[in-house]
């Protein structure tokens, strides 16, 4: 008997799931890229991490989400500077960026990278810290 629909025609009819597939490819591999070669002073934090990549459907752009945290005890414009200095680095470093994941990737187009700061994990950090105060001052009632 034959089959008359091929197995995962619903599942990548619009092309979804092969952009995810692409997105996660591209994270990963910028990540790694980030982390073992880049050697820049403002890119030594205590967290750099490469949150999300959101391809366009044509492969040309790619908007590269990452988080940059200072120290616990830095202050908040130090934490904001902190982060800023590590787009522009990233920003900066884009043409090696691009250059070196075009030879991993045996890929036909491969998409030029744009870094902005993700601010939702620094948002949920803000949160667990006034959750955190909001039990301490709980207990001192």
């Amino acid at each position: 008997m034959a089959r008359t629909t091929r197995p995962y025609a619903a599942r990548d009819a619009g092309g979804v799931d092969r952009m995810q597939r692409v997105n996660d490819l591209l994270r990963d591999t910028i990540a790694e890229v980030v982390a073992r070669e880049l050697k820049d002073p403002r890119l030594d934090l205590a967290l750099l991490s490469v949150t999300e990549v959101r391809a366009s459907r044509d492969l040309r752009n790619a908007t590269v989400l990452v988080s940059a945290m200072c120290a616990p005890d830095a202050s908040e414009e130090e934490q904001a500077a902190a982060a800023e200095g590590a787009v522009d680095a990233l920003t900066h470093a884009a043409p090696f960026i691009h250059r070196t994941i075009r030879r991993r990737l045996h890929m036909k187009r491969v998409p030029w990278p744009s870094f902005e700061l993700d601010l939702r994990i620094a948002g949920a950090a803000e949160v667990q810290e006034r959750i955190r105060t909001l039990g301490s001052a709980g207990r001192d009632l």
